[in-house]
């Protein structure tokens, strides 16, 4: 079944939840609530569906004229080194060739944005958030597996 893209299209927060458990984003995946305001608060989602399985997705946050911020991009394991983070990517892109894209890669995928012509910044800074450093990888995916396998 091919892959459709979709712009907007606001998954079902247990969908999200699985597919962040899945690939492995380390998110809130433990609260739902979170998750669902990470969500409403994004004015950038764009998915891709096999059928009625989500299977990818990126959220991010933009002002349609100069800014924009890639906040997550998730693709199930599965579907991975099949061209679905290039085509969300691509989708983000294309809103506006005025816009200056941004984002913050994990530690897993930091070295993928630059073969799609991304730049490395020497010039962020961060502001860490409240509650400590997120779990490594092992952890995560050793704490979340059965969500995981929802996905």
């Amino acid at each position: 079944m091919p892959l459709t893209y979709h712009h907007d299209r606001r998954p079902a927060v247990d969908a999200i939840r699985a597919l962040y458990a899945a690939s492995p984003l380390r998110r809130p995946v433990g609260d739902p609530d979170r998750i669902a305001r990470m969500f409403e608060h994004s004015n950038v989602v764009i998915t891709a569906y096999e059928g009625d399985r989500l299977v990818g997705v990126l959220r991010g946050w933009t002002d349609f004229a100069f800014d924009g911020y890639i906040c997550d991009l998730a693709i199930h394991p599965t579907y991975q080194n099949q061209g679905v983070g290039k085509r969300l990517l691509k989708e983000a892109t294309a809103l506006s060739p005025q816009i200056r894209w941004v984002l913050l890669a994990s530690p897993i995928a930091k070295d993928y944005y630059g073969h799609l012509e991304w730049e490395a910044l020497s010039n962020a800074w961060l502001w860490p958030r409240a509650g400590g450093p997120m779990p490594d990888y092992a952890q995560f995916q050793a704490e979340f597996a059965e969500l995981a396998n929802k996905a």
